[in-house]
């Protein structure tokens, strides 16, 4: 009976903070929203930003997924601990890298638009970031999790580019010559 009720609770909070299907536009929209309020306050540190955007980000992003497309077929290789590792390694590495593409804004705007979904558990949302010289396409890629059918993103693609794809190339290559170990301590 516990056992039954720690997994209720644990299904809820998963379900407090994953999107549902209907909602993600609507989500992501209020999401980036509350990201450019955020880089456009003067009064909050560098530091304070960052925090702030991560926690926004944090609940519809599945890095566990995101790690183990980074790593392919070499990741079913890896012991229980070193998944852990490269897990918690590349969550990292993929904050850091947004923040870092965070730091460079300059008043661009963002249009949430389609919202396409191209299997029955997959779902892109394209957005365009527009600035004063460019515009770029943004599109999310989303797959709905079995365990609470709930939408996450496994991948960007940031002009045509997909950021896990391009991990998991540089990975594999890293991977040719050198240890998983030494691939963790290197993000």
């Amino acid at each position: 009976m516990l056992k039954k009720v720690i997994i209720f609770l644990f299904l809820s909070v998963i379900s407090l903070y994953a999107v549902e299907e209907r909602n993600i536009q609507k989500v992501m929209d209020s999401k980036v929203r509350q990201v450019l309020d955020i880089l456009k306050n003067k009064t909050l540190s560098q530091k304070q930003k960052d925090q702030k955007n991560v926690r926004i980000i944090d609940d519809v992003f599945d890095y566990s997924i995101m790690s183990q497309i980074s790593l392919g077929k070499r990741w079913k290789t890896l012991t229980k601990n070193e998944k852990t590792q490269f897990s918690k390694a590349f969550e990292q590495k993929i904050k850091h890298s947004y923040l870092d593409k965070l730091r460079l804004y300059n008043n661009e705007k963002v249009i949430i638009k389609n919202l396409k979904k191209v299997k029955t558990n997959r779902i892109t949302l394209e957005t365009l970031v527009i600035g004063l010289d460019d515009t770029y396409k943004v599109i999310y890629l989303f797959y709905k999790k079995k365990q609470n059918n709930q939408w996450y993103i496994y991948d960007v693609e940031l002009v045509g580019v997909s950021i896990i794809q391009t991990y998991r190339k540089q990975f594999s290559e890293f991977l040719k010559t050198k240890t998983v170990k030494q691939l963790i301590e290197s993000l």
